[in-house]
């Protein structure tokens, strides 16, 4: 029997709307399994831009006890003017550390007026010539016992940190998406039976007449893509709504180190691709397992 587009697009659209609480429950359950999953996506590949943004910025700080005397401190500077190690050195006074001090605390001036540029300590901003981690690692631990330096600060091992912490949450995320991606297409599956065991005696009719098992299919494949399709598509939007959120608070928080996690809408069309092909499958597959085992039964 030829498969006809105006019976397809008929019996496809009929089996949409003829279990509407099962349609919405399935497209619902797709929506938040993909949610979970441009999430995930989306925070790896804000990681991915943290990395490529420091990947180069090895610098660590030298900070000066408060109480150092300027002795101690051309010590320091002597020493890290000859170390091979070191490319450059800037000495940071106290004035200069209180500046920075305000700009962290701007939106709290209550921490500002409780501290005086007297209470800082002075340090040096040092620039290795290997940008290795665990280099420069060994390089502050050569300063880190001279006189008058309080400790060491290395901004890679905070970025290491934060990777740790926002991979973690990727990988949890992801392995949520899946949970959530198996529990759709078990809904998509019974979804597509239910629809099937409703419109038996027709699909008997239709197999004595001689239609063919993909003529029956196809309409049921079509409607598990349509919900799976669907589902994605709310994921998009949930997606760009979850962008927009990290990009309105990093704005109003001015904390430019997280910028990575707001992507560019050019960057977020990858993950929306990865998403509506997600769905699409995850609809079809289900539904089509589904049919196949009603018809083999």
């Amino acid at each position: 029997m030829a498969l006809r587009v105006d019976y397809i697009a008929k019996e496809t659209a009929n089996n949409l709307v003829r279990n509407p609480s099962l349609t919405i429950a399935t497209v619902l359950t797709v929506a938040v399994s993909l949610s979970l999953l441009g999430a995930a996506l989306l925070i790896q590949r804000g990681v991915d831009g943290l990395n490529e943004r420091f990947k180069d910025d090895v610098e660590f700080i030298v900070w000066i006890e408060p109480e150092a005397t300027q002795d101690q401190v051309d010590l320091v500077s002597r020493s890290l003017e000859e170390s091979s190690g070191v490319s450059d050195a800037r000495f940071v006074d106290r004035d200069e550390t209180y500046a920075e001090f305000i700009d962290f605390w701007e939106d709290s001036p209550e921490v500002i007026d409780a501290v005086g540029p007297e209470e800082l300590p002075t340090s040096f901003r040092v620039v290795p010539v290997v940008p290795d981690l665990a280099v420069v690692q060994a390089l502050g631990a050569e300063f880190d016992g001279l006189p008058g330096v309080l400790k060491i600060d290395f901004a890679g091992e905070y970025i290491k940190q934060l990777n740790e912490f926002t991979s973690i949450a990727s990988r949890i995320m992801l392995g949520a998406a899946v949970a959530s991606a198996v529990a759709s297409a078990m809904l998509m599956y019974n979804t597509i039976r239910t629809a099937l065991f409703a419109r038996r005696r027709e699909v008997e009719v239709m197999r004595l007449v001689g239609a063919s098992n993909w003529f029956i299919r196809i309409p049921f494949m079509l409607e598990g893509l349509f919900q799976g399709l669907i589902g994605a598509g709310l994921s998009v939007l949930s997606v760009y709504a979850l962008n927009r959120g990290i990009r309105n608070l990093l704005d109003s928080t001015q904390f430019r180190l997280l910028d990575s996690f707001a992507l560019e809408s050019a960057q977020l069309g990858p993950i929306a691709v990865w998403l509506l092909l997600c769905g699409a499958v995850i609809g079809f597959v289900g539904s089509g397992i589904a049919v196949s085992r009603y018809l083999d039964a």
